[in-house]
């Protein structure tokens, strides 16, 4: 354990974006698995899979790193709060990310734009699936600082 958490401090940012990515990537597949197994197509998995990790591992990568550092995050309840942010800014990445591609792929009788769509994900997630991605995000900033405070000790 304290080698994982060694080499976690030596690269923050990657190592943020890894444990964001890799929850969001896990939720998704949680929430949506049902669903996208049936279709057994790529441009689905991509779209609600893919895309929620990707969103998480950018927004980890460049909010994450204060996690690590026990200077910046003094205590549990401040990390949570921080994952729990991070968590709710890659759903506010997710939204365009997702419509843009959507609408670049799709069939030709829909006629979405990216704006719309993206208003359309913003105010559904708010209202569907924000309380989750913050709680799973706040355990995700939790997780992080207990790795930095084994360290520490």
């Amino acid at each position: 354990m304290h080698q994982v958490a060694t080499l976690m401090r030596q690269w923050p940012r990657a190592s943020a974006a890894l444990v964001f990515g890799a929850t969001g990537t896990a939720l998704a597949i949680l929430w949506w698995s049902p669903v996208i197994l049936q279709t057994r197509a790529v441009l689905p998995f991509v779209l609600f899979i893919g895309t929620p990790g990707v969103s998480a591992a950018v927004v980890g990568g460049i909010l994450g790193k204060a996690l690590l550092d026990p200077a910046r995050v003094r205590n549990s309840i401040s990390a949570a709060l921080r994952g729990a942010a991070i968590a709710s800014l890659a759903l506010l990445l997710f939204a365009p990310l997702f419509a843009t591609l959507y609408v670049l792929t799709q069939a030709p009788h829909e006629h979405w734009n990216i704006a719309s769509l993206t208003l359309l994900i913003l105010i559904g997630s708010a209202f569907v699936i924000w309380w989750l991605v913050a709680l799973i995000g706040a355990a995700a900033g939790w997780a992080l600082y207990l790795m930095t405070s084994y360290v520490a000790r």
